[in-house]
């Protein structure tokens, strides 16, 4: 059995169980089972499959890094969310928010560090509309 944990700045998300975990990474989808090799790995905004007992839980993670060392997976990102209880309304006007905020920062000559956290913030909500749209 892996032991999955989800940390965000703010707080830990998820701490749980798992048989199997999927992990969206820059080279594609890992899929991490018990006595896998250690390593580390850069995670991009997608969305992270844990499955227990037949049963999978789709969680929307936003970019970070991932650590498997024995049967633990660390995943350490900026943001994660239940794509269960994402509101594809809500995350829609956010991402129309977004977008339209990054495109005056780009007209005004924003700060480059600055217009590189809209984008990723841009793309995080496009990770969580995906995700939500391929579990209606």
């Amino acid at each position: 059995m892996l032991t999955l944990e989800i940390i965000t700045p703010d707080a830990k998300v998820l701490s749980a169980e798992a048989t199997q975990v999927v992990l969206p990474t820059e080279s594609g989808e890992t899929g991490i089972l018990t006595g896998h090799i250690p390593m580390v790995t850069k995670i991009v905004a997608g969305e992270l499959k844990v499955i227990k007992e037949g049963i999978t839980e789709f969680i929307a993670v936003d970019h970070g890094f991932a650590k498997v060392l024995g049967n633990t997976i660390s995943v350490l990102t900026e943001a994660a969310i239940d794509v269960a209880v994402i509101d594809l309304s809500e995350v829609e006007s956010a991402q129309a928010r977004a977008e339209q905020a990054l495109r005056e920062a780009e007209a005004e000559g924003i700060d480059p560090f600055e217009l590189e956290q809209l984008e990723k913030s841009v793309q995080f909500l496009i990770a969580q509309k995906l995700a939500k749209g391929r579990r209606r």
